[in-house]
């Protein structure tokens, strides 16, 4: 460092993403919405969907609750929801909406 200069150091914070930590009703749904709701939505908006696939839709709280078990199953334990992770779902998305979804049982 030539003399008379200042040194900056540089701090960068960790912003964890916004569905990871402890899991509510609005986080969920957000991650629903995020992941999910393209295609599993009474009006699906993904190119290749014309009815939300097994008439599962995950538009709102309620309609996540009704079908917890599918939802568990698919995307929590056997990871095949999204399909082929095309959305990026993270592990931490996963584990927060494991947790939600058991926290019903």
């Amino acid at each position: 460092m030539r003399p008379g200069a200042l040194a900056v150091t540089l701090v960068v914070a960790a912003v964890p993403p916004a569905h990871a930590g402890a899991a509510d009703d609005g986080k969920v749904l957000a991650l629903m919405h995020t992941h999910c709701v393209m295609c599993h939505a009474a009006h699906p908006v993904h190119e290749s969907v014309q009815e939300a696939p097994k008439n599962i839709r995950l538009e709102t709280v309620a309609d996540i609750r009704q079908h917890a078990a599918q939802v568990y199953a698919q995307t929590v334990q056997t990871r095949a929801m999204p399909l082929g992770n095309r959305t990026g779902m993270t592990d931490d998305e996963r584990a927060m909406l494991g947790r939600w979804l058991k926290a019903l049982q």
